[in-house]
């Protein structure tokens, strides 16, 4: 078995149904990621790339502002670096044509023992229960995750996510909130005390992965704040909103 189907039901964030997919049990040719199992949090009734034009990503992404916004029936402004028109699509694709197994609490821990979880390859986590995560992380040996819901939800999950921020403002409140960060900015700011670039970020001539890195796991690790600059498809948009 190389996916599986984490969880189906409701979101958190609006009652809305989800499916969260875990794919890449054995292994992934992602460089920066490495060996990450990966999580795909999508709408279980509404193909991903469809639902980003009406709206309806909300259930899995909340408010984050890399969404975009609809003006006049148009998406505009998106910057958020996942294509859903492809990993995301073929997932849920994969998904309607029945292609996941639905295995115990039980045997999810067996499936993920001694692996490494990338909470939200696409989604926010906080659209997923906590006890999900805590269920699924029980055998792992280390996660990463991030989201912009960080202002409200279930405050269990500072210990297992960064809080992502978009300003240093974010920064400084997430910070307040018990989250530790991780700030996207522009190539003209700098870090602030207590943060240090993302190491496997091309700035930092991706000295490391993801995988082996593993600083984004929330208040579990001891360790500085990171920042990254903005990158992906949508780096230009992030660009023109902090201008």
């Amino acid at each position: 078995m190389n996916s599986f189907i984490l969880y189906e039901g409701q979101s958190q964030l609006d009652g809305k149904p989800i499916v969260v997919i875990a794919t890449g049990l054995n292994g992934s040719t992602n460089k920066k990621t490495g060996s990450l199992v990966q999580t795909w949090i999508i709408r279980s009734d509404i193909a991903p790339h469809e639902a980003i034009k009406t709206g309806d990503d909300s259930s899995i992404c909340g408010d984050c502002t890399h969404r975009g916004k609809l003006v006049d029936g148009k998406l505009v402004g998106r910057s958020c670096y996942v294509l859903t028109h492809q990993a995301p699509l073929s997932v849920y694709k994969s998904f309607l044509k029945g292609n996941y197994t639905k295995p115990s609490e039980k045997e999810i821990r067996m499936l993920l023992k001694g692996k490494k979880l990338r909470l939200g390859a696409y989604g926010d986590p906080l659209a997923v229960p906590f006890e999900v995560w805590e269920n699924a992380l029980s055998y792992t040996i280390g996660n990463t995750g991030y989201t912009h819901q960080w202002q409200e939800g279930d405050s269990r999950f500072n210990k297992i996510l960064m809080a992502s921020c978009d300003s240093l403002k974010d920064q400084i409140n997430a910070s307040k909130a018990g989250y530790r960060t991780f700030r996207v900015k522009t190539k003209l700011e700098s870090l602030v005390l207590g943060e240090i670039a993302c190491p496997a970020s091309k700035e930092q001539g991706q000295k490391t992965s993801c995988e082996k890195c593993l600083l984004c796991g929330g208040m579990s690790k001891l360790a500085k704040n990171i920042a990254i600059i903005a990158h992906g498809v949508g780096s230009t948009n992030f660009e023109r909103k902090v201008a």
